[in-house]
């Protein structure tokens, strides 16, 4: 998962037009041309205009559309990318399930700018590619690298993000690749800091710039190091004041158009002659700054302790902890931030007192707790991250001692017997489980990021709410409300946790009312909306059955100038509004008078139809998409499984 100000770095210093055909051979759920499409709206929006890209006409508008195209290898990436670009407003999406590094049915088609996040990870036996690549290997970073590179147009830009073994590995196939980059398209190299990719990765990332004409013209390369991106290098990615990336922007943006300046970065033009005259043709950043340079490790069933030791943790009191700087680990993860560390990262935490035996993948150096052990590994052929998730499956809780306070104790804990194939397929299998959890991460971004929009048309009416429906409030008058006597019937009854759970779809009820209940309540038929009026202020729900509810809920009976649906949309759209008007007491609430007045808009029916075939395809998306985060979770448990022998 490549993070939102990375891509949109990327972008913003290559400058995408409308008329450039924008590829992503690599396009996961699409983000890179979201962001390219963001950026000439931006670009062509008239000031103090509220429709992005209004100075697009219709033919270039529809240009941009089928100008951005993704590839990916994976059926189920491309439906995200497809959503994802549809939620954007693309009537059809142009994203192809292509496999880009063995298939060469695409393979003559050039881009004007190529943007890529390409996968770090070669599967088990490396790839088996076509023969069209200037450079022979079987890994995938070398082998997207040089495809991004040969399909440019003449003129064409690119910006890809490389692990660092693309610009500092001596063997051939990276020796040879960064000769092709220095002497055809490269101008510029960006270091980034190394948790730039965390909680997902850890790994040391370059950012590669590509401009085929301006190579031509220039004798040097830009190198520039980020050290801070706006965020800290922790797992939870905390905003901090430093970043460096405004002004790696400034200076990488007047590179492109062949200027220079002073700036406060680490950045150096480095001729191409030198870079050509090493043996090697490094192109690290650190390198040049002089800096150390990072590079980028076989028994069924071992016992714990013969790979690895769990050390204890060091008290570290609350009131003594700094509260930035390294992360403090108890046993059931992060509990706070301290200014030094006692183990270094990455490293797993696990749980020896209280949460015994849970397990904390730590991507940074940090200090565990002493209700903690740390693990060290004892040989080289273990990865840490393929420990990390089978010590998860190991289950060490089931070895915690349940005298006092829980407690595992580390000898207990160094019987127990874990599966270690040899290393490459340790790295293999964390590469699948990883190529799992990137699906959920983008199925679980693109659920975040919907927001159902309604694009208003100056010409539609706008009425009160109670000029189209007849507003009623929940009745149940008997205090207090949980009297038992009252519950266990035929009757269904809402209260306000479930209209909030709905999420403005159709509600179902968790308590039923008898004879009794319903005397104290009253019984209304549908269709009607459902919108909460104290404590949650102006969630909404679709009420399709007869049902009671509760004084805190009011109905919304729709008359036949508004649809039920198109209701519920416009109700939803005004909770922030509402919620602004309840007068801020220990228990917030609105009345009934206040609704009748709310405005809203009220569009001709047929057009409040289409509105709502909309709202329901958009839903329907979502839909899918959500079905997928119990299936992949499914997948790494069987991944898992696979390794265990289960």
């Amino acid at each position: 998962r490549t993070p939102r100000h990375i891509i949109d770095f990327m972008v913003a210093c290559l400058d995408p037009q409308p008329t450039d055909r924008i590829l992503d051979p690599a396009c996961g759920t699409g983000g890179f041309l979201v962001s390219c499409y963001k950026h000439i709206l931006a670009q062509h929006t008239s000031p103090g205009s509220t429709i992005p890209g209004d100075k697009l006409t219709h033919e270039q508008r529809q240009k941009v559309y089928s100008n951005l195209v993704g590839y990916d290898v994976t059926d189920l990436m491309v439906k995200l990318s497809k959503v994802n670009l549809f939620l954007h407003g693309f009537p059809d999406p142009a994203i192809h399930i292509y496999d880009t590094l063995t298939n060469e049915a695409r393979w003559d088609e050039k881009a004007d700018l190529i943007l890529a996040n390409p996968p770090f990870m070669t599967p088990k036996g490396g790839v088996s590619p076509h023969t069209k690549f200037r450079v022979a290997a079987k890994k995938a970073e070398v082998l997207f690298t040089d495809y991004i590179t040969e399909h440019l147009t003449p003129d064409g830009r690119g910006g890809v993000i490389v692990p660092n073994g693309i610009v500092a590995t001596t063997q051939n196939a990276y020796v040879k690749l960064r000769k092709f980059l220095v002497e055809d398209s490269l101008v510029a190299v960006v270091s980034l800091p190394a948790g730039v990719f965390k909680p997902y990765s850890g790994v040391k990332t370059s950012i590669l710039l590509l401009d085929k004409k301006l190579a031509r013209q220039t004798k040097e390369i830009l190198f520039l190091k980020i050290t801070a991106d706006g965020f800290d290098l922790g797992d939870q990615r905390r905003p901090i004041i430093e970043n460096d990336l405004p002004e790696a922007e400034r200076v990488v943006a007047a590179w492109l158009k062949g200027k220079r300046g002073e700036s406060n970065l680490k950045c150096k033009a480095v001729p191409k002659s030198e870079l050509l005259s090493s043996r090697d043709v490094a192109l690290s950043v650190e390198k040049f700054f002089g800096e150390p340079i990072s590079n980028g490790g076989e028994a069924p069933f071992v016992k714990l302790g013969d790979v690895a030791s769990l050390e204890y943790g060091k008290a570290l009191k609350e009131d003594d902890r700094t509260g930035s700087g390294f992360p403090v680990y108890g046993s059931n993860g992060e509990v706070g931030r301290h200014k030094d560390f006692i183990a270094a990262g990455p490293f797993i935490v696990v749980g020896r007192k209280g949460s015994a035996g849970a397990v904390t993948w730590s991507d940074e150096s940090g200090w565990p707790i002493d209700t903690t052990y740390h693990v060290a590994l004892k040989r080289d052929d273990v990865d840490l991250n393929y420990l990390y998730w089978t010590l998860k499956k190991a289950e060490l809780n089931r070895l915690v001692e349940q005298a006092g306070v829980p407690g595992l104790n580390r000898n207990d804990a160094y019987e127990v017997e874990i599966p270690l194939p040899p290393l490459e397929e340790q790295r293999r299998i964390v590469a699948e489980i990883e190529g799992y959890q990137k699906v959920l991460d983008g199925a679980r971004q693109i659920l975040a990021g919907y927001q159902p929009r309604l694009e208003m048309n100056p010409e539609w009416e706008t009425v009160t709410l109670d000029e189209v429906c007849e507003i009623k409030r929940g009745r149940f008058s008997h205090r207090p409300r949980n009297a038992p006597q009252f519950y266990g019937g035929e009757y269904p009854f809402l209260q306000t946790g479930d209209v909030v759970r709905a999420k403005g779809g159709p509600v179902t009820h968790t308590q039923t009312l008898n004879e009794l209940g319903l005397s104290v309540s009253r019984l209304v038929q549908p269709p009607v909306i459902l919108i909460t009026i104290a404590a949650n202020i102006g969630d909404t729900a679709l009420l399709n059955y007869p049902a009671c509810f509760t004084d805190s809920v009011v109905g919304l009976k729709p008359n036949g100038r508004i649809l039920p649906q198109f209701l519920e949309f416009a109700m939803r759209g005004k909770q922030e509004y509402l919620d602004g008007l309840a007068p801020q007491s220990a228990q917030k609430n609105i009345t009934v008078e206040i609704l009748r007045t709310v405005e809203i808009p009220l569009p001709p029916v047929e057009e409040q139809r289409r509105i709502v075939t909309e709202l329901d395809t958009e839903a329907a998306q979502m839909a899918s998409v959500r079905s997928l985060l119990p299936r992949f979770e499914a997948k790494i448990q069987c991944v898992l499984d696979r390794v265990w022998g289960g």
